[in-house]
């Protein structure tokens, strides 16, 4: 309801297949049916927060696939998706490469990237 598009928790989950069919991404350390109700309360929101010695301001950008979370700072959002995106297509044309024949050795010494 407010704009929120997936979650991170600094902990376990739980309810997983509700969450799923929700099409609600939630990175975690995974799930453990433990009620939260009488161990947790919403104190603030919009605020900085730490995990695990990343420091995580609001504005910035999370991003989660099944590979994990990476947090990229709001002042830096527009290069690293560029710079991202240039490698994204680096690594297709490895991957192209590859599949054609080219060893991973040569498609290395190639395209400068695996």
């Amino acid at each position: 309801m407010r704009g929120a598009v997936g979650a991170v928790v600094n902990g376990y989950h739980r309810d997983t297949p509700q969450v799923l069919e929700q099409n609600w991404p939630v990175f975690s350390w995974g799930s453990w049916a433990q009620d939260s109700s009488v161990r947790t309360q919403v104190v603030d929101f919009r605020c900085k927060i730490e995990i695990s010695n990343i420091v995580i301001h609001p504005g910035d950008l999370i991003f989660g696939d099944v590979d994990g979370v990476l947090i990229i700072p709001k002042d830096r959002i527009t290069e690293v998706i560029h710079l991202s995106l240039e490698k994204a297509r680096g690594e297709k044309n490895v991957r192209k490469a590859i599949e054609q024949g080219m060893s991973a050795t040569e498609a290395f010494a190639t395209f400068g990237i695996l």
